[in-house]
């Protein structure tokens, strides 16, 4: 069996794979430890652009997008633990949609995420959630469910868009349409031997302070957006005092200052 240590010494996207390692140690992404491995920190920060429940501990988008994408691959190529990788995606219109959304996420079976598609360099809209299946089967039944719930919902309905998707669209952004993606057959191998390399702190849970943190940021970035229905969520009060707008044309007696 080849040491998976040899893999370091293969040439991959133009450049040594060690040297796409230390890339991604310099950048804060991977963590070198004495044994020559490395360890990926959770990428959970607080506060969250996203509410996320994994109901499927083989998914790995950490590793799969995060290292392998971005640094061994240097996005040229889409990994080979993705190929199977479908999204059910909802586009909830406002903070109340985003929220109610959530509720439903979290009573269906499926791994998934919700939160702050305005933050996402590659994604349009401001919100959305996405569900995660494998093999697009899989999706198809998972999108009779979701959009039954979100028809029933009375803070959602049939206007709200759901559809299925493949991968990550930052994948089709750099390799083109995600029905038209290839895969060659050493990338299986070489993805298993740096996974075996690189040990992944898990993620933090959806805990209710989490939750509740995550909220009030959405609740601030909702405002910013101009998405009033923020106010669902602070008891009808505004999160700044609103800007005191003047005339433009003034009244006869009014003085000028």
């Amino acid at each position: 069996m080849t040491d998976a240590h040899d893999v370091l010494a293969r040439h991959v996207a133009g450049r040594l794979v060690a040297d796409s390692l230390s890339e991604a140690v310099a950048d804060g992404i991977l963590q070198p430890c004495d044994d020559g491995t490395w360890i990926r920190p959770s990428a959970d920060g607080i506060p969250s652009e996203w509410v996320r429940e994994y109901r499927d501990a083989s998914r790995n988008c950490r590793f799969y997008m995060g290292v392998m994408f971005h640094y061994v691959y240097r996005q040229e190529q889409v990994p080979a633990g993705c190929a199977a990788c479908f999204k059910v995606k909802v586009v909830p219109g406002s903070l109340r949609q985003l929220v109610a959304l959530r509720d439903i996420s979290h009573a269906l079976p499926y791994t998934y995420k919700c939160g702050l598609d305005a933050a996402t360099p590659y994604t349009s809209g401001l919100y959305g959630g996405y569900f995660y299946l494998h093999g697009l089967d899989a999706a198809r039944a998972a999108h009779r469910l979701v959009r039954e719930a979100v028809d029933r919902h009375p803070k959602l309905g049939s206007a709200v868009s759901v559809f299925i998707k493949r991968g990550c669209t930052e994948y089709e952004v750099h390799c083109g349409p995600s029905d038209r993606f290839t895969f060659q057959p050493e990338q299986a191998g070489l993805e298993a031997a740096l996974l075996s390399l690189i040990h992944m702190e898990p993620p933090l849970s959806a805990s209710r302070i989490r939750v509740q943190q995550t909220l009030a940021h959405w609740i601030k970035e909702a405002y910013r957006l101009g998405d009033d229905t923020y106010r669902d969520f602070t008891g009808g009060r505004r999160l700044y005092p609103a800007t005191v707008c003047y005339a433009a044309t003034a009244a006869p007696e009014e003085e000028t200052v």
